[in-house]
């Protein structure tokens, strides 16, 4: 499948636009594998998360109800994009055309609390974040 393709499939499953930014730097790169600590995430095919998670299946995953955890919510308009490792994730946000990139971390979750405060906006630019990383590697052309 393309990365067009898998854009398209991703955005029919979940009703979330997926950011034409990432499928473009995508498109570049390949479907993940490139990039930050482990990588760029694979929209459906392409880079795994060590535990075989795509970003859709992240994505289904986070936006799930959870039994165990009434107070589990997750903002439909994040889409992880990158695994940091031990939970740790980066999302872009769809919300606006600006796209900020926010940092989901879940240390010291406490169910009773509920995700919110483990939210942080490291960027308030996809674009101005991908510029500025200090480990290039990867093709960007904005």
């Amino acid at each position: 499948m393309t990365v067009e393709h898998e854009a398209r499939v991703f955005e029919e499953k979940t009703g979330v636009s997926f950011p034409l930014c990432l499928a473009e730097l995508y498109q570049k790169n390949g479907n993940g594998g490139f990039g930050l600590e482990y990588g760029f995430i694979g929209i459906i095919s392409g880079h795994k998360t060590d535990l075989g998670d795509s970003i859709l299946t992240l994505y289904s995953t986070f936006t799930s109800a959870s039994i165990d955890d009434p107070n589990w919510y997750w903002p439909k308009q994040l889409i992880p994009f990158i695994h940091i490792g031990c939970g740790l994730h980066l999302c872009i946000d769809v919300s606006d055309k600006q796209y900020k990139v926010v940092e989901f971390d879940p240390t010291d979750y406490d169910p009773d609390e509920g995700p919110k405060k483990h939210f942080s906006i490291i960027s308030n630019s996809f674009n101005s974040w991908v510029e500025s990383s200090p480990n290039k590697l990867f093709k960007w052309d904005k």
